[in-house]
């Protein structure tokens, strides 16, 4: 629909043309005659009411409407070049010494029209009405005859008694001056368009939006400020900040406490072409941020950042694991740095996760990482993250380090003793300070996090090495856990083995003998050998039960380092030699092993190729 407009003609001859245009232009106008000498106040009050977008006028009566009407846009008819010489003709046959009378944006170009037609031109701007009619009678002494002016000029004229001619406008600066207010209408249409749009968004976010003009002025501020401090929108409009918010300091980043509550401000400054334009405030509840961060970590926990065991899961009965365990649940109650030392495949990964869900952080992230399986530019790069371009083949937008994952949460340093000393140097930096540093970044990033890291060397002889910090190995050995091995715990070897075979086959059994011929072995990689070689025997196994003959078949020399036949590279037995301890001990083969210096595994592989 056309922008609905108003025009307020000065006199009828001008509502007349003004008609004939709307009717031709197709425009949605309103018609009415009013000026100085009769209410016009009245038309444009209703226009204020009847959704009129665009009011039109002429001369005085323009700049009346102008002055007292803000929200409405206010088009003049401007007096043409044309107009002004149609009116001028009228009276230089005449008249030689005219006045052209009016306000200022209507009697421009009288002075060079008269020059042009050889007339005496007086141009009288309308300003005081009280000195104006002095000024007439002093030019009508000297021998002023006639003013041409609007419809304001010629009433004035006649009260001092001088002729007065007025200028029409003609239809094709009516049809201009109709044409730009349906611009104007159409461009303040757009423009609340934008205005409702962005106050949608504003009014929409969670977070609380300031917006200062170049002087700190407040201009506009969203429902969330309204709530976070309690105030009206129009108790904070046209206010200083620094009056609204004393605290605020015009820095980048503010945490401040306001109603007895912590937000974080941060500031955005607006500059166009070198000019400041204000700045943008972002007002965020402590507390929002803290939530936020919450459900990220949650996030985090469906990504698999979990610890998955606990205390339950650890199997064993021997005196040497319920002391561990029992020490390990008093560990989680604390939130010191833990220390878990041991052989490899004890199980220091399972004992760190069952600490981690025992402790206050299980609802938070636990961030495991092999420091002995990365290199150290990796390692460096995954434990404190990067910044885009901070290096080659960096991630666009930069990556968080497994630090910052863990934040609130649990990390476990798994090989910690295999870590190079410039890393360690970091580390010690985020055990002491609470804060990362990202790679390529100079911005500091605070952490709270637990490390439980785990060696499988000695630490305290690493640090006389040189290989290990002093410094380090002091802020990680508060709690220390050992990992009893599995020789330790030999009771346990069974019961893992049962377990471990009923989790991969339900069907299969051990036979007495079977579990007999594991419990000779030492198991030098312990659980982790242990469950390998159940899953490796599994596989070879013929029939519904395990007997001593197929474990004693996959178990390796314990003594001697053995070849693919199972003979020893330092000595190679021949068979009457092994038939002739077999005599020697009566048939008993572990006596026969124990002469010999081998296991019954090689010896029974040997056997069985002497029967083939």
């Amino acid at each position: 629909m056309r922008p609905k407009l108003l025009i307020v003609a000065p006199n009828e001859n001008i509502a007349q043309s003004a008609r004939e245009v709307a009717v031709e232009g197709g425009f949605n106008c309103r018609i009415v005659v009013g000026n100085l000498q009769n209410n016009i106040t009245k038309f444009a009050r209703e226009a204020e009411k009847d959704g009129t977008e665009a009011i039109i006028s002429r001369g005085g009566t323009f700049l009346f409407i102008k002055e007292l009407i803000e929200g409405i846009p206010c088009v003049p008819i401007s007096v043409s070049t044309l107009d002004l010489l149609q009116a001028l003709k009228s009276v230089s046959h005449k008249y030689k010494k005219i006045g052209v009378m009016g306000f200022p944006n209507t009697i421009y170009e009288a002075s060079s029209i008269g020059k042009f037609l050889d007339l005496n031109i007086v141009e009288i701007p309308l300003q005081d009405l009280t000195s104006l009619k002095h000024r007439i009678e002093e030019l009508k002494a000297k021998g002023l005859e006639v003013i041409v002016g609007d419809t304001v000029s010629f009433f004035i004229a006649s009260e001092i008694g001088v002729e007065g001619v007025l200028i029409n406008s003609g239809k094709r600066s009516i049809f201009h001056a109709m044409d730009r207010a349906e611009e104007l209408a159409y461009l303040r249409r757009k423009e609340a368009f934008v205005q409702q749009r962005v106050r949608a968004i504003l009014d929409s976010v969670t977070e609380g939006i300031i917006a200062l003009d170049h002087q700190h002025m407040i201009i506009d501020i969203n429902p969330a400020v309204e709530r976070y401090f309690g105030l009206r929108r129009h108790h904070l409009l046209g206010k200083s900040i620094k009056e609204s918010l004393p605290q605020y300091v015009s820095t980048n980043d503010e945490l401040l406490t306001i109603k007895n509550q912590k937000y974080l401000i941060v500031t955005q400054r607006i500059h166009h072409e070198g000019i400041e334009g204000g700045c943008i405030l972002t007002v965020k509840p402590l507390k929002q941020i803290q939530d936020l961060e919450k459900k990220a970590r949650k996030k985090l926990h469906a990504q698999g950042l979990v610890a998955k065991h606990t205390f339950e899961d650890i199997m064993g009965k021997s005196e040497a694991i319920l002391k561990a365990v029992e020490w390990a649940k008093r560990i989680s109650k604390s939130n010191s740095t833990v220390i878990i030392d041991g052989r490899t495949g004890t199980g220091k990964e399972m004992f760190a996760q069952s600490i981690h869900n025992e402790s206050l952080r299980e609802n938070e992230p636990f961030v495991a990482v092999n420091c002995a399986s990365l290199p150290e530019s990796l390692l460096e790069s995954e434990l404190f993250g990067y910044v885009e371009g901070s290096f080659t083949d960096a991630r666009k937008g930069g990556k968080a380090g497994l630090f910052e994952l863990a934040h609130q949460g649990t990390i476990f340093l798994d090989e910690i003793g295999d870590m190079s000393i410039a890393v360690q140097a970091k580390v010690l930096r985020v055990l002491q300070e609470k804060e990362v540093i990202r790679l390529g970044d100079n911005k500091v990033i605070p952490v709270d996090i637990r490390i439980i890291a785990a060696t499988h060397v000695d630490l305290r002889e690493a640090v006389k090495e040189g290989k290990f910090r002093e410094d380090l190995f002091y802020r990680v050995n508060v709690l220390k856990l050992t990992m009893p091995t599995l020789v330790e715990r030999k009771e346990d070897i069974c019961l893992l083995a049962e377990h471990f075979l009923h989790k991969l086959n339900v069907s299969l059994t051990f036979e007495p003998d079977a579990l007999l011929a594991l419990l000779e072995y030492e198991w030098p990689g312990n659980i982790r050998e242990l469950h390998n070689f159940i899953e490796r025997l599994l596989v070879l196994s013929d029939g519904s039960k395990i007997v001593s003959k197929d474990v004693l078949s996959l178990l390796p020399d314990k003594k001697t380092e053995m070849n693919i036949d199972g003979i020893s590279h330092s000595r190679r037995l021949k068979d009457d030699e092994l038939l002739e301890a077999l005599r020697k001990t009566g048939g008993n083969q572990t006596h026969a092993c124990e002469m010999l210096g081998i296991n019954r595994s090689t010896l029974w592989r040997r056997l069985q190729k002497i029967d083939g």
